[in-house]
């Protein structure tokens, strides 16, 4: 359900959040036991209300501290970051999510079953541009059976490389308004067995929807 190396993800994001295991323990009311043997693979992975329950708690944990972490993801200028991260309190269907976005399958319509358990929607002419291999890496959260949202698209074809070149896949890729869908995204999307999708609806109503859906 989540990505390859679970343990490895909460460890990632525990940090980020500058928490030791102690501490996120403490938060969370459990024995730091728990917390160390989820992140060396001892117990099995974290059900999804659980990873929930320690999301918020490290955003919580943020807000009392003055938002550093929240306030770190913005620019000098003022400026969004070209990202925006959300997970889904539970599963969610492909079909059901694409059908909210109005969205038009391009490829994997035989994979409509799947399950899907968070969003990124991503500025792509900005991500591809500024984003290193570890912070692109960022954007699959909590877990790659997620959609990703490309804004600023053209033909799609710089996304679609840039997911070929990274050891982790999504489970769906939505174009928002793009100038077009390139041949060669279409191909890469076959080869790697990501369902590509597009759609005409604005990102605000996009972001709205999944925040809903979150």
């Amino acid at each position: 359900m989540f990505s390859e190396k679970p343990g490895d993800t909460l460890k990632k994001w525990r940090e980020i959040f500058g928490l030791s295991q102690k501490k996120m323990a403490e938060l969370l009311e459990i024995n730091p036991s728990v917390v160390c043997d989820f992140e060396k693979g001892r117990r099995d992975s974290p059900g999804i209300k659980t990873v929930r329950k320690m999301v918020d708690t490290m955003i919580l944990y943020d807000e009392n501290n003055g938002n550093k972490i929240i306030n770190s993801r913005i620019d000098d200028k003022g400026k969004e970051s070209p990202m925006i991260i959300g997970e889904f309190s539970s599963g969610i269907n492909v079909d059901a999510l694409i059908k909210s976005v109005n969205g038009e399958t391009i490829v994997g319509e035989k994979e409509l079953d799947r399950t899907l358990y968070g969003f990124t929607i991503v500025d792509s002419l900005k991500a591809i541009i500024s984003f290193s291999g570890t912070e692109f890496a960022k954007i699959y959260g909590w877990s790659n059976e997620r959609a990703l949202f490309f804004t600023g698209v053209e033909f799609g074809r710089s996304p679609m490389i840039a997911i070929r070149a990274h050891p982790v896949k999504p489970r769906l890729v939505c174009y928002v308004r793009p100038g077009g869908v390139d041949p060669l995204a279409i191909k890469l999307a076959q080869l790697e067995n990501i369902i590509l999708v597009k759609t005409d609806l604005d990102i605000k109503h996009i972001k709205n929807t999944m925040r809903g859906i979150g």
